[in-house]
């Protein structure tokens, strides 16, 4: 780190990124592989292979080398998990690297086909907090027993959105989802002073999320805010976004575990 807040990427750097295969976690491969430094390494995970693959083959560089594993992280064991972050540093020491980074963005939107009222299904809800809360938390655990002795140069990025903070009818899955992993790296950043954690909310960005929402959605509301979203040309490219996520990376002006918004004053 260059300094007691910026965060210097240019370094050797360790980075691992989840749900890596599209979207916003594709372009936040991208952007953050243009800005580490020489004998850098980046391990991308996912469930889709050749996705994956393309993702990997826009980061490579002289700097980064790119591994990628399509791993189903909602079903992953903790050895498992361990083991693929292992392997990846091919017997590199954890002091090789001035930086270790994860980016957590894997995620799913839930059932938007059922009103909050007549949830009952809680084999769904645990599926659903498998994938989005409990195995982020495992997987997190894991990144940081592998670097517990270099703690200072861990940095920590959580993908989140207004919807962990800002009720929105007809996703109660995804916002309750979001809500209880935000205030995990929330109470981590707390208890782990030399930890720097950041929650970063994407805004409204131009992903197959928005179909998603407009096919699946059984609230009217829901329905036409995105409708909103999309005629109005109001989405963002996952390419802004990701921008800007390097930008409020790089400063670490951000409290530990301060919730950024992508429309959040600089």
């Amino acid at each position: 780190m260059a300094s007691s807040s910026s965060i210097d990427l240019s370094g050797s750097t360790y980075c691992v990124l989840t749900g890596a295969s599209q979207g916003i976690g594709r372009a936040i491969a991208v952007e953050v592989s243009k800005l580490l430094g020489p004998n850098s390494l980046m391990l991308l995970l996912a469930r889709n292979k050749q996705e994956l693959a393309k993702t990997a083959s826009l980061c490579e560089s002289d700097n980064v080398k790119v591994l990628f594993e399509s791993v189903d992280l909602s079903r992953a064991a903790n050895k498992e998990m361990k083991g693929v972050l292992e392997n990846s540093l091919q017997r590199r020491n954890v002091t090789d690297f001035a930086l270790n980074l994860i980016f957590h963005n894997v995620g799913s939107l839930g059932n938007l086909a059922v009103e909050t009222s007549r949830m009952e299904d809680v084999e769904e809800l645990r599926e659903y907090y498998d994938l989005n809360v409990f195995k982020v938390i495992s997987l997190n655990t894991q990144f940081l027993k592998i670097f517990q002795d270099v703690e200072d140069r861990v940095v920590i990025v959580n993908v989140t959105s207004l919807c962990a903070i800002k009720p929105m009818g007809g996703m109660a899955f995804y916002c309750s989802g979001k809500a209880a992993r935000e205030m995990y790296f929330r109470v981590l950043a707390e208890e782990k002073k030399h930890v720097r954690v950041l929650n970063y909310s994407p805004g409204p960005v131009e992903t197959a999320m928005i179909d998603y929402v407009l096919a699946e959605a059984v609230n009217d509301n829901l329905r036409d805010v995105f409708t909103t979203f999309k005629n109005q040309g109001t989405l963002l490219k996952p390419e802004m976004t990701a921008k800007k996520c390097m930008k409020v990376l790089q400063s670490g002006k951000f409290t530990p575990g301060e919730h950024v918004d992508y429309f959040d004053d600089e």
